[in-house]
């Protein structure tokens, strides 16, 4: 086949069995075939990163294999989040060949999205910052002759709407 050629010529091939669930009377979902069932993040990802050898394995449609690639990159992106150094991050890259999910190691590609996420997350602290400025500044503003000054209270308070306000506009631009 012509797939194949794309597939690096070590790689191992992994039976994928997907967890199936049932729900019982109350509603509540569980999966009944744990035993039996994949555990890509402990059998293949942990794998690939220990041994440095590349895994893979074949979904039914190539919208299954998507979804796949997708959901455990992501899985992998938020393991290295948390990282504080990329060295001890997982250096694990998903792929899509036709059917097949392809795991393959390799630091520069994981190295380069920990540098541009941590750009993305000093970017977002700063903006974060400027507009707490902003505000402080707009609570602060010098009053004309006959205004009435204003109590510490009100300040504080005012200060709190704000903060509140910040936050929440921020949520609201996060779930975009």
């Amino acid at each position: 086949m012509q797939i194949l050629n794309w597939l690096p010529p070590h790689a191992q091939q992994i039976r994928y069995i997907a967890p199936l669930y049932e729900e019982d009377n109350e509603g509540d979902r569980y999966c009944y075939n744990e035993d039996e069932a994949t555990s890509v993040w402990y059998d293949i990802i942990k794998q690939v990163h220990k041994t440095k050898r590349p895994m893979y394995y074949r979904r039914r449609t190539t919208e299954l294999a998507r979804r796949d690639k997708y959901q455990y990159q992501l899985s992998v992106y938020n393991e290295n989040n948390w990282k504080n150094d990329w060295t001890k991050s997982i250096h694990v890259r998903v792929k899509v060949i036709g059917k097949r999910v392809l795991f393959l190691y390799d630091e520069e590609f994981v190295h380069k999205n920990w540098i541009a996420n941590k750009k993305k997350r000093e970017l977002k602290d700063k903006i974060r910052e400027l507009k707490e400025q902003k505000f402080k500044s707009y609570s602060k503003k010098i009053l004309k002759v006959g205004d009435t000054v204003p109590s510490e209270l009100d300040m504080d308070k005012l200060d709190e709407l704000i903060g509140e306000w910040t936050e929440n506009s921020e949520a609201l631009n996060e779930g975009r």
